[in-house]
């Protein structure tokens, strides 16, 4: 018996080893001990410094830190919560170094899922290579989403164990729905969860209809019941991490402004014009299958280029910083990582599915991925995008719409390797799959075919202002660009033919299906391997020490930390002060970057303190000493409220700025205002130095009570700082 047993997992583990020997040989640094050098982890290592520095140094984990937007919350950066028991074996998906755990849980969710839809062993691998080689994952994983990446790659395993409830054993299958649902709630990326909840949704209403036609509807609401319960003990699981965040997600710019709501309250989500600001155009959706169509990632152009050579025999003295401006991608987006692309073989596959699959499964499969690119669209589909944002639960706490395509990494190759299952199987006559198999390669073979031969159909291969530029380096970036769409759109179309001349061989029965499997799954590694590669590859690993040198102290922060007093803050001009976090290793920063910062803090950054940065700015450059700087800097009245004590504008010498009030000092007189927009109007014409604007809900402090003038002599001073804990001492005669 345990002879039968091993032969039969014999294949399995076979695969396995496969997915972990591949996983490795695409990231052979990590042989070296080195890592990735992730903007978005070094980032997050900056914003986290001092609640790091607090736990090694008292043992005890801190609920707030003063190193970003002049103290915040710790919720969303480092939390340490206790209760979870499933994080243990959460944990153990990750052994070995990363980013290849995460590729290889990819791969092995999807197998899975191909595994639980009954698809055949080798088409159920090249399935899963479809999937985790997709190129969005590498993106993430070389900019630092890992949270992200992880959520991704839990997805299919979720899909799977629902699969298994409808299909196989129903209380095995809601039990592994809920174990596989409570790792992806662990991950920590709501967005991508809640996308996938769309998934299960279209899933389970498809099996409604499977079972509303063979008359086993009360099985149907037995198998629903156990995996909504199963999805509730998932979620409370996760509680103890899941209700902080949810409390605090209400103050953040995820809950929406005071101000957008004036009196009523909240708005109730994020602005819809910055919820959408990355929107997918929708003729850059063609990068599903030709990943250069719009030029790919926000990169610069080679030495090679003809915009580099443009340039280089201009007289402009300008031309190096016009070269750092321009890039290859000229898409609707501010600026991208790289392109959504799916692959040329599974884009083909899963137009041949839209033809030969038939049943619930192709239309659920067909509708999740619809919505998908209506909702990637955005504001280019505001009739869609707007009605979600305005009338679907939650939907408005997420931004970037583009980010929704991660539904179609998915679904694509799910369709198209179930058609080939079909097909291989011999489950569809042989006439219509011809028919289909023209057809699918006639759209996807011919549209790469055209912009071969036409590239000039994608567009004029120019951003708005790039329109200004003189003739010749237009000429240029037109050129450029339309040479990496149509090398890309002929690659496509070459690894579209294999992939239809591989199907059809099996269709004439002039190869076995297991070996076009095989073929398949070459070329689907082969396509995805080579572009992938462009975005993550051996250049983006460093060693530990290489790493951890961004951090080392400048000599402007040096000089700051010499002062060992505890009431200042500093904002570092020298970067983008709202948008790095790397000025929070070593300073109590007024600034740094977060996703999900209190969205009062946000209305201030919006109302004055980037109008009174730019104006500080502005006079500097007008005159550049230390005089205009003091006093430009008197007359930015927030910036002293939040007790700016060092500006940095120069990686050598801080300014000091005489003008900072402190962390707390004694107002002589105070204003009490009924609603939010009165609260910030007030800022905008009283002395903060003297005035404090008090909101009506907290005026019942001060009413009834003697609020003289402080006596001459008064003062308040912090004996003490830590994160989560500020000690404040008063001395005065007054009351």
């Amino acid at each position: 018996m345990k002879k039968i047993d091993l032969q039969r997992a014999r294949p399995y583990v076979i695969v396995l080893v496969l997915f972990v020997a591949a996983a490795y040989v695409y990231f052979p640094p990590l042989f070296e001990g080195k890592i990735v050098q992730q903007p978005d982890i070094s980032s997050w290592r900056a914003a986290a410094n001092e609640l790091i520095q607090h736990e090694e140094k008292t043992g005890e984990a801190a609920a707030w830190t003063n190193s970003m937007f002049g103290g915040m919350p710790s919720t969303m950066i480092l939390a340490r919560y206790k209760g979870n028991f499933l994080e243990t074996a959460y944990r153990f998906l990750f052994l070995g170094p990363r980013p290849a755990s995460y590729l290889i849980l990819a791969l092995v969710g999807f197998f899975l899922l191909m595994l639980a839809l009954g698809v055949e062993l080798r088409l159920a691998v090249a399935g899963a290579f479809a999937f985790g080689l997709c190129a969005y994952n590498f993106q993430i994983m070389m900019v630092g989403h890992n949270a992200k990446m992880v959520a991704i790659a839990l997805m299919p395993m979720v899909l799977a164990a629902s699969v298994h409830a409808f299909r196989g054993n129903r209380l095995a299958g809601a039990t592994l729905f809920g174990v596989a649902l409570a790792f992806e709630i662990l991950a920590n990326h709501p967005q991508i969860t809640y996308y996938l909840a769309f998934i299960i949704l279209f899933h389970g209403i498809a099996e409604l209809a499977r079972a509303w036609k063979e008359g086993k509807i009360a099985s149907w609401l037995k198998t629903a019941a156990l995996l909504v319960l199963a999805a509730g003990l998932a979620a409370g699981a996760n509680v103890n991490h899941l209700w902080p965040a949810w409390e605090y997600g209400q103050q953040t710019m995820r809950g929406g402004s005071e101000l957008a709501g004036d009196e009523k309250g909240k708005s109730g989500g994020l602005d819809k014009s910055y919820a959408t600001s990355w929107s997918y155009g929708i003729d850059e959706t063609m990068n599903l299958l030709i990943p250069d169509f719009k030029g790919g990632a926000s990169a610069p152009f080679d030495e090679k280029s003809a915009t580099y050579n443009t340039l280089a025999r201009s007289n402009d003295p300008n031309a190096g910083r016009v070269f750092q401006r321009l890039g290859v991608y000229w898409g609707p987006q501010r600026f991208t990582a790289g392109p959504m692309y799916m692959g040329a073989v599974a884009v083909f596959l899963f137009l041949l599915g839209l033809l030969v699959v038939r049943g619930p499964a192709k239309w659920w499969i067909a509708g999740v991925s619809l919505l998908a690119l209506l909702l990637g669209w955005g504001q280019h589909a505001a009739l869609v995008s707007d009605f979600f944002h305005d009338h679907v639960p939650l939907y408005n706490k997420f931004r970037v719409p583009s980010m929704i395509f991660v539904l179609l990494q998915l679904t694509i190759p799910l369709l198209g390797f179930l058609a080939l299952n079909a097909i291989f199987r011999q489950e569809t006559g042989r006439r219509q799959t011809t028919k289909a198999l023209k057809i699918a390669t006639g759209i996807a073979a011919g549209a790469c075919l055209l912009f071969t031969l036409f590239p000039s159909l994608a567009g004029q291969a120019l951003k708005g202002w790039e329109e200004t530029l003189p003739a010749n380096l237009q000429r240029a970036l037109q050129d450029d660009r339309r040479a990496l769409l149509r090398a890309d759109a002929f690659r496509s179309m070459a690894f579209i033919l294999l992939a239809a001349g591989t199907v059809w061989l099996v269709v004439t029965k002039k190869m076995k299906a297991k070996t076009a499997a095989i073929a398949i799954a070459a070329l689907v590694i082969v396509d995805a391997w080579t572009i992938d590669k462009r975005y993550l590859n051996n250049g983006h690993f460093k060693s530990e020490r290489e790493f951890n040198a961004q951090y080392l102290p400048r000599a402007v922060d040096k000089a700051i930390l010499q002062d060992k007093a505890l009431d200042y803050r500093v904002i570092d001009l020298t970067t983008d002060p709202f948008n790095d976090s790397h000025p929070s290793y070593h300073h109590k920063n007024i600034g740094g970057y977060s996703a999900a910062k209190l969205q009062r803090y946000q209305d201030m950054i919006d109302y004055f303190i980037a109008p009174e940065v730019e104006a500080f700015s502005n006079d500097l450059q007008t005159g550049q000493t230390l005089a205009v700087a003091r006093e430009s800097l008197s007359r930015q009245k927030v910036l002293n409220m939040l007790n700016t004590k060092y500006v940095i504008t120069n990686p050598t010498t801080p300014l000091e700025n005489p003008s900072a009030l402190g962390n707390a000092w004694f107002a002589r007189d105070h204003e009490i205002v009924n609603t939010a927009r009165e609260e910030i109007a007030a800022l905008q014409r009283v002395d903060p130095a003297r005035t404090a604007v008090i909101r009506e809900q907290f005026a019942h402090l001060v009413r009834d009570r003697s609020l003289a003038p402080p006596a001459a002599g008064a003062s308040v001073r912090r004996p003490s700082c830590a994160p989560g804990r500020l000690a404040y001492r008063s001395s005065t005669a007054g009351a």
